[in-house]
């Protein structure tokens, strides 16, 4: 019984971290070669998650196992916050077509360059990374959330805050939008998720 609950544990947290596969690769890739990803490009910190998935291979009392699965949950939260708060500190960074710097970003550099300082990697266009994440039904904050603008299908993307605000690269440089603006509610085309919770 301690066995099968720690086997649980492991699936569990597998599911909680496995942003490699979700936040690389192209679109419709299933190949598993082409989801490979090293720690050090996937999360900063991804090797003490492992490191504490081995451990508990070793324990044998579910209250234990509790505690680690509750840390677990409490490091991807943490993720999250991480990744909005990262998001916030270009605030007025001018636009630029093509941009993928401080200089000036556009919407699908800006989202790769905050993902990056958190040490996930994304695709660079707005298309491969709506096409590189998972759906999401209830938006939560670090999501991505994406717009069809002048292009047929996904062609902006900005990443959610929470309470119906989301920060991008507009023409206007980034800045906090609303969802519920009729120029943003007319054009959005969903979220997707690329740090796996």
């Amino acid at each position: 019984m301690r066995f099968a609950f720690a086997a649980w544990a492991l699936m569990f947290f597998a599911g909680s971290v496995g942003i490699g596969q979700a936040a690389i690769g192209a679109p419709h890739v299933q190949h598993a070669s082409r989801r490979r990803v090293s720690a050090e490009r996937t999360s900063p910190d991804l090797g003490q998650w492992m490191a504490r998935a081995v451990i508990v291979k070793h324990v044998h009392h579910a209250a234990a196992i509790g505690r680690f699965t509750r840390r677990v949950l409490a490091r991807t939260s943490l993720l999250a916050q991480r990744l909005t708060r990262s998001a916030l500190r270009f605030l007025g960074v001018p636009y630029v077509f093509g941009g993928t710097s401080r200089a000036g970003f556009d919407c699908s550099g800006y989202v790769q360059h905050v993902f990056a300082m958190l040490g996930i990697h994304l695709p660079r266009t707005a298309d491969a990374q709506y096409y590189a994440g998972a759906h999401v039904r209830k938006l939560r904050p670090g999501d991505l959330v994406f717009f069809q603008t002048y292009l047929p299908g996904p062609s902006h993307v900005g990443i959610y805050l929470g309470h119906g605000r989301f920060v991008h690269a507009s023409s206007h440089g980034v800045m906090v939008s609303s969802l519920s603006q009729p120029y943003w509610e007319n054009r959005y085309l969903g979220a997707r998720n690329l740090i796996r919770r």
